[in-house]
């Protein structure tokens, strides 16, 4: 590149440090395969395409991004939701992605249908710099014999649901 200056990184590590790395890299790799194949729908919040195919409807909601990853909230009573596909399966969870370090009131629902599936308070829940997976199990009679199903987050006033950084609709099973 002509007149821009530019540096490179490399990672040094031995031959034990090697071993460790590409055995720990290979644990993760077949971690995230085994969640795809449980995987029936997913949603990318805060992205533009992810959201639209999903039919997303918003009340008082953003985006934003954090380590690279897009998000999306709502606030002081707001909302967002997406239509997910549930191919008629039951014994599923809704896997949802959080970040650890949330300042603020976090308190909010997590609606199915219009039905209650979970009242979320994420405030001050972790103190760590990390994302957060949490899976919450969906009662069978909210999802038999629908070809799929929408997820809202609500918020509670003068409170925040989110910042979400994903979720997936999950066929029960390890983690």
């Amino acid at each position: 590149i002509h007149d821009t200056r530019y540096m490179m990184y490399w990672m040094s590590v031995t031959d034990a440090e090697y071993g460790a790395l590409r055995d720990s890299l290979a644990a993760a790799e077949g971690k995230r395969m085994a969640l795809d194949r449980r995987t029936i729908d997913r949603v990318a919040s805060g992205e533009q395409q992810p959201e639209m195919d999903h039919a997303m409807q918003t009340d008082r909601s953003r985006t934003g991004s954090t380590l690279d990853r897009l998000w999306r909230d709502a606030y002081d009573g707001g909302s967002f939701g997406y239509e997910m596909v549930t191919h008629d399966a039951v014994g599923l969870g809704l896997r949802v992605t959080y970040w650890g370090a949330e300042w603020g009131n976090r308190k909010f629902s997590i609606l199915v249908d219009d039905t209650l599936l979970y009242e979320e308070d994420n405030t001050g829940r972790w103190n760590h710099s990390t994302f957060q997976e949490i899976e919450y199990a969906i009662p069978d009679a909210l999802v038999r014999g629908k070809a799929g199903i929408r997820v809202t987050f609500r918020s509670l006033p003068g409170s925040t649901a989110g910042a979400v950084y994903g979720l997936r609709l999950v066929r029960a099973g390890d983690t």
